[in-house]
């Protein structure tokens, strides 16, 4: 801690309004200047990653222009000892190419641990705090979920044509996602599961401070939404994800679970707080737990009973999982306050059969 400060934090509205916006993250105490060391990191995550394009782009070229060259000089060379010489280095060429290439596979998850812990070094050379202390573990959590923000959609920038060729930008960008999505990935992964170490490292110096627990619940919003495997078939990263699809559905519903747990800490401190139940709905909702999300809209609307946006929300439930009476009933009260959202309503009716 900084001496002879006394350290702000957040009170919890601005700490709800960062759960609802998953790119804010709690604020570090306002005496943390910001460090100059993400861009150098970002840097060089972006030359380990690149280099391994470069690598296959070599061995591709190097392969290409031997076989080219067989092919053009076969007749020539069909009764010479050379034919046997070249395709020899063609497949000498073939076998280091896959030797090097697992082994630069099997190094690359080193190499982004290693690039993890060197901002912790260099933050911690920069930083105004002794670790340990609850703002030290704030401002690098910060860091981790700033960093892994910066990232969003990197995949898609590592390569970008001259302004004469423009017009192959969109061709860049999706060879640019098919070779680094996972780099991009992985190394967002790693960031934000530090976060969440630093997280759950500060509440243990006060573990009933409920901010804390925010935090550390939209951190764990934060992993959930990078695990979330997307719903449109046929996309060009649902091609890539197939093969991980499993796993990234089991850490989801891990991620999502612990963020649960979270809320329903902040739920017992604050019972009566319409927005922790509105972010447990939400989790629910993830997690394909339409009971439970129906109990926590039930408690939003007893809390907030003139929300038409609640009551539709609890209306649709209702049908979708063929309580149509209830349904009806909220239909009846809608109609009177927004026959809009009534008519819109009503049109969920039946839907459990047509689901089944």
């Amino acid at each position: 801690m900084v001496k002879g400060q006394e350290t702000p934090f957040m009170n919890l509205s601005e700490i709800q309004d960062a759960l609802i916006h998953p790119q804010k993250t709690i604020e570090e105490p306002r005496a943390q200047k910001k460090t100059k060391i993400r861009t150098p990191i970002l840097t060089r995550f972006i030359r380990t990653t690149r280099a391994d394009v470069l690598f296959n782009l070599f061995f591709t070229f190097l392969m290409g222009i031997e076989c080219l060259l067989f092919l053009l000089f076969f007749t020539f060379l069909i009764e010479s000892a050379i034919l046997a010489i070249n395709l020899g280095v063609i497949f000498a060429t073939g076998f280091t190419y896959f030797i090097l290439r697992l082994h630069r596979q099997a190094q690359k998850p080193e190499k982004l641990l290693t690039i993890c812990q060197s901002f912790e070094e260099e933050f911690n050379r920069n930083s105004e705090y002794q670790p340990g202390c609850a703002e030290y573990h704030i401002a690098l959590a910060n860091g981790y979920a700033r960093m892994a923000n910066a990232l969003h959609g990197k995949e898609y920038r590592y390569y970008t044509a001259p302004k004469l060729l423009s017009f192959l930008n969109p061709k860049m960008a999706k060879f640019s996602h098919w070779f680094h999505w996972y780099d991009v990935h992985k190394m967002k992964e790693l960031l934000l599961l530090r976060a969440v170490d630093e997280y759950i490292k500060l509440i243990k110096t006060e573990p009933t401070n409920l901010e804390f627990h925010a935090a550390l619940a939209n951190a764990y919003v934060m992993l959930s939404g990078l695990y979330q495997v997307p719903a449109k078939e046929g996309d060009i990263l649902w091609s890539l994800i197939v093969p991980m699809t499993e796993i990234l559905q089991t850490k989801f519903t891990q991620a999502s679970e612990k963020a649960i747990e979270e809320f329903k800490i902040l739920n017992e401190y604050s019972p009566n707080d319409p927005w922790v139940h509105q972010q447990l709905a939400y989790s629910y909702h993830d997690l394909q737990m339409p009971e439970k999300e129906i109990v926590e809209y039930e408690n939003l609307l007893s809390l907030l009973p003139d929300d038409d946006e609640i009551l539709y929300k609890l209306g649709t439930l209702y049908f979708q999982e063929g309580e149509n009476a209830k349904g009806l009933a909220i239909y009846e009260s809608l109609r009177e306050r927004d026959p809009v959202k009534a008519l819109a309503l009503v049109q969920y009716y039946g839907g459990s059969l047509l689901q089944n």
